[in-house]
């Protein structure tokens, strides 16, 4: 177990190291900023990252904010100033401006704080406790009342 712990904490060192790497390599000298790696391969690079750091680490939101990061860094060209204005200004908070984003993420939140409210009192226990009870596999004929289960 505690191998690991550190090969992942490796894994995510290196490719950690290859992001920075590329920020030297690939940087300009101020020209204008055009996303010139749009509808390219390179388009698929920041969810990849994003989705691999969150299989590798188990922590789902600060890879996504590495994603989000590397996408702000090919959008930007590689400036460190364009990042921070495409990740904070022209996403985040434009997202969180707009009427239609607010209503999604405050129903997002309400539904968060219902399922947690259900596990504390228990509903989901008792949930998968009806499955095993009325959905067992040795009831012959039985499969199409679990369906609605999802057992």
């Amino acid at each position: 177990m505690k191998q690991k712990k550190t090969i992942r904490k490796g894994l995510v060192a290196v490719l950690m190291i290859v992001s920075m790497w590329s920020l030297t390599v690939f940087a300009s000298d101020g020209e204008t900023v055009q996303p010139a790696m749009y509808a390219t391969f390179w388009a698929l690079v920041p969810p990849i990252v994003a989705i691999g750091l969150a299989l590798i680490t188990k922590e789902v939101y600060s890879s996504l904010f590495i994603g989000i990061v590397v996408g702000g860094l090919f959008a930007s060209n590689f400036h460190f100033e364009g990042t921070v204005n495409s990740v904070l200004n022209e996403g985040m908070i434009s997202v969180l401006t707009s009427s239609d984003n607010v209503g999604i993420i405050i129903f997002l939140v309400v539904l968060g704080v219902i399922v947690s409210m259900m596990n504390k009192a228990g509903g989901s226990a008792a949930f998968g406790g009806v499955g095993r009870k009325k959905g067992s596999v040795q009831e012959s004929g039985h499969s199409l009342r679990r369906l609605p289960l999802g057992f």
